[in-house]
């Protein structure tokens, strides 16, 4: 069956392909072997992945065959590493072997401004139409499943799986999601890098992944709607957020960055305050760099749906008054209150706290009484339990950098259902507070706890969630 009109398709076999095929697989080339040949070798296809090229019989001990039409299985899913000129050829053998996914790494087609890299994908397109072949790409890396094990850079081979599953244009934002992602524990799911998107896109990905059981969160990168329309997006979007959260980074917002994207991928980029009405409308989370994108992918992954905030009342704890200043502004900033605690709440700080150097209404200061570990969590566990606040932000500072610390912390997180954020601001410029923290923040992985580096990243993916838990109860998909 040929792709229908919403151009959706079942992408089961895309992510959980039986059997493989590399056209154009050579041991010399840089592409196929350091990314895939090597790959697939140590894995669960290793008896199923099937090198296509004339000119080898073998390669890392497989069998070689000239054309994917001499492999004696059916094929899922074709992998062609060929110059462009090639492509057309190779892909009409695909269609006539009934492979249903055709992913394409070359680049050179629309993104170069050369007339006939457009004509090559309408060849592309041609070639297919009617038929069960569909195209990842051209200029791309394909598909990406943590769960069994399927890569395409080495970066992605390490980590524990989990419930992010993401979708972007840029291959090379994706080896940045994964090295920053497995180092913050970030645990992935589905993936799936589309570069041109000249046929399945964005629209096809995101209904997927909205049905897939899997996945509990979706981040995407796009530079333009490829092969869909923005209506069809919108619609997607519309019917996913109330079910799960959608974090967009989109690339091109300024007049340089549209033409930048358009050179990446082709992406004829409309305006951005197209953009912004739709995630606007939809509840999407728009963010505008890699920052943005990584700290709120890690947000909403530890936060959503048990620690979701119900409002946007901070509660700030830290030693210091210059230190709870800051934190206020940074928040307050984003739209944060930050509300008197309770006479109650204020009484027992102040049973726990000296008469001097001292806040007990909020922000609490806790002054030099901070560091000592026993005074910073009781007041963070009074402040926890205040009825006035929706969110618990602490700084902490190098005296707590230690894993009998986190523990005592994390272990007020689990008595309550506010979301509660760690704060280390002075990880970047201390290279041996560094050193000891690679040590703690295994317990903070393990306990999945939100921690961030820096206090803007903090407020500013903090305001996401917030946003989000607003759309949710506005349109009460989550509250009663």
């Amino acid at each position: 069956m040929a792709k229908d009109q919403n151009h959706f398709a079942d992408l089961h076999s895309l992510f959980y392909p039986k059997h493989i095929a590399f056209i154009g697989a050579s041991e010399s080339s840089a592409l196929g072997s350091m990314l895939y040949l090597n790959s697939f070798k140590e894995s669960i296809w290793s008896d199923t992945f099937y090198p296509v090229n004339p000119k080898h019989e073998k390669i890392l001990d497989w069998k070689c065959y000239p054309s994917v039409l001499d492999v004696p299985y059916s094929i899922d899913t074709a992998y062609i590493s060929l110059k462009t000129e090639f492509i057309p050829k190779a892909l009409r053998e695909c269609v006539k072997k009934a492979i249903k996914w055709v992913i394409i790494f070359a680049s050179g087609f629309s993104e170069t401004r050369d007339p006939k890299g457009k004509e090559l994908e309408r060849e592309l397109l041609e070639i297919i139409k009617n038929t069960n072949t569909r195209i990842i790409g051209p200029n791309c890396l394909g598909p990406f499943n943590a769960e069994i094990g399927m890569t395409f850079s080495y970066a992605s081979q390490r980590g524990n799986h989990g419930g992010v599953s993401f979708m972007s244009q840029s291959g090379g934002h994706l080896t940045q999601l994964f090295n920053v992602g497995y180092k913050r524990d970030i645990r992935f799911n589905l993936g799936i890098s589309f570069g041109n998107q000249i046929d399945m896109n964005c629209v096809d990905f995101i209904k997927y992944f909205r049905n897939n059981q899997k996945t509990k969160l979706i981040a995407a990168y796009l530079e333009s709607f490829g092969s869909a329309t923005g209506r069809e997006l919108f619609s997607e979007l519309k019917k996913t957020t109330e079910r799960k959260p959608v974090i967009l980074w989109k690339g091109g917002y300024t007049k340089e960055g549209i033409r930048a994207a358009f050179s990446h991928t082709g992406a004829i980029v409309s305006d951005i305050d197209l953009w912004e009405a739709m995630v606007k409308q939809t509840g999407t989370v728009l963010v505008k760099d890699n920052e943005q994108f990584w700290n709120a992918i890690k947000t909403f992954e530890l936060i959503y749906p048990n620690y979701l905030p119900r409002g946007d009342n901070i509660g700030i704890i830290t030693p210091g008054g210059g230190a709870s200043v800051n934190l206020t502004d940074l928040f307050a900033n984003q739209n944060f209150k930050v509300p008197i605690l309770t006479l109650e709440s204020q009484s027992k700080i102040a049973d726990i706290l000296p008469d001097v150097n001292v806040n007990i209404k909020n922000p609490v200061d806790l002054g030099a009484s901070g560091f000592i570990l026993d005074i910073f969590t009781k007041c963070i566990k009074v402040v926890a339990k205040d009825p006035k606040i929706d969110i618990i932000i602490t700084s902490l500072w190098p005296d707590h950098i230690y894993r009998h610390a986190f523990k005592r912390i994390l272990e007020i997180r689990d008595l309550t259902s506010k979301p509660l954020a760690l704060c280390l601001p002075t990880m970047a410029d201390d290279g041996i507070l560094a050193k000891r923290f690679d040590s703690a923040k295994k317990i903070l992985h393990k306990k999945r706890a939100l921690y961030f580096l820096s206090l803007r990243d903090a407020a500013r993916s903090m305001a996401f969630i917030c946003q989000y838990s607003k759309f949710l109860k506005s349109h009460k998909a989550i509250y009663s």
